[in-house]
């Protein structure tokens, strides 16, 4: 079950437009749980690094935490999705965004397909920019 899973994370950078390519770092499976990190390039040569700890309860997979750390090809924070215990303050707790400006946000709960969603959203845009200057 958490080998499938982590082989559907694996399927869905293979096929999502937004990737160039991509390394698995880590990969540990467990009885009851597993944890993954991959390292991907962006087509506009941006890094997407993503972390995420699942654990099995009742056939059922849960994401219990997640990182996906976006950032330019300078090294600098574009954004970062995670669910670690702080932002208390936040209405989504522990669900956030870290954003370039060293501000925390409220967020719903991510996954690796609804970060590539947002980052296919503004990734043209981006691309615009770059051909610009």
């Amino acid at each position: 079950m958490i080998e499938d899973y982590f082989d559907g994370l694996v399927q869905e950078l293979f096929i999502n437009s937004a990737i160039s390519s991509f390394k698995v770092l880590r990969r540990e499976i467990g009885k009851d749980d597993g944890y993954i990190r991959i390292k991907c390039k962006l087509k506009n040569n941006d890094i997407l690094e993503f972390a995420e700890y699942i654990q099995t309860r009742k056939n059922k997979i849960h994401l219990e935490t997640y990182s996906f750390h976006w950032q330019d090809t300078k090294g600098h924070l574009i954004k970062r999705w995670d669910n670690v215990s702080h932002h208390k303050e936040l209405d989504t707790f522990p669900h956030h965004i870290h954003l370039l400006t060293g501000g925390a946000i409220s967020s719903t709960p991510m996954t690796l397909k609804s970060v590539l969603r947002e980052i296919e959203k503004v990734l043209p845009i981006i691309h615009e920019r770059e051909q610009e200057n």
